[in-house]
């Protein structure tokens, strides 16, 4: 009878503790569950506002730059970079921009606050026979710095780089980009905004290779091998 009652009484133990347990785990599946369904789903990009990029300023910021769509159109400049920021003018990466990269609130579409941004281009030295047609900064021999988005590798994601431009009297120019880990890249461009060649530095003759160059709106979209670049129009023209 005693072993009976000790049998009883360690079986009626055994089950409580496995109740216990069972009801710890599913409190904590709920509590899972309900901080899955509280929290927020991405922000769905609308195809209106012409999208590109995976963030801005840097590779995976909630704003993107936007491109020409008929929903952009009566925002874009060519001295300017028009961004879009998920939310009202009063959310944090509308704010940060505005303080950050002296941009100001031009619209409101589809929710999300539209924001030009001018072009910095207010960092070498012109090509063989060429002359510059514009003010240099002081202590360099280039027209105009600034940064731009880049990248130097397949998959890696775009950041900024310093660049200086070189703008000639015959309307070349010439962009040399700094990647941050050292190193430049130059680019050619002719009189009609076309490359025309790349090089490691600008007194090196330009060479063809292996390049792909299309426009969004006001920014030409270079690939040079693995190399991304992003350079507007404002940059090569001075506005």
């Amino acid at each position: 009878m005693g072993n009976a009652s000790k049998t009883f009484r360690s079986t009626a133990t055994f089950a409580a503790v496995s109740f216990a347990a069972v009801a710890f785990v599913a409190a904590g599946s709920a509590n899972n569950l309900a901080s899955a369904a509280d929290a927020p789903e991405p922000f769905a990009w609308p195809a209106s506002l012409a999208p590109f990029g995976n963030g801005y300023p840097n590779a995976g910021d909630a704003c993107r730059r936007l491109g020409e769509s008929p929903a952009t159109s009566a925002y874009l400049d060519h001295m300017a970079t028009l961004v879009g920021c998920p939310g009202g003018d009063d959310s944090a990466s509308v704010r940060a921009i505005l303080h950050d990269r002296r941009g100001h609130v031009v619209g409101e579409a589809d929710g999300v606050t539209l924001i030009s941004i001018p072009t910095e281009g207010t960092m070498g030295s012109a090509a063989p026979g060429h002359k510059s047609r514009h003010a240099q900064v002081k202590g360099t021999a280039f027209s105009a710095t600034g940064t731009l988005p880049c990248a130097r590798r397949a998959g890696q994601s775009t950041s900024m780089c310093r660049f200086g431009v070189v703008r000639n009297s015959d309307r070349t120019a010439i962009v040399t980009v700094y990647w941050p880990g050292g190193g430049t890249r130059t680019i050619f461009f002719g009189a009609d905004g076309t490359v025309v060649g790349t090089a490691t530095r600008a007194t090196d003759r330009p060479m063809p290779g292996k390049i792909i160059a299309r426009k969004n709106a006001d920014v030409n979209l270079i690939s040079i091998g693995d190399e991304r670049y992003e350079i507007a129009e404002a940059i090569l023209s001075g506005g």
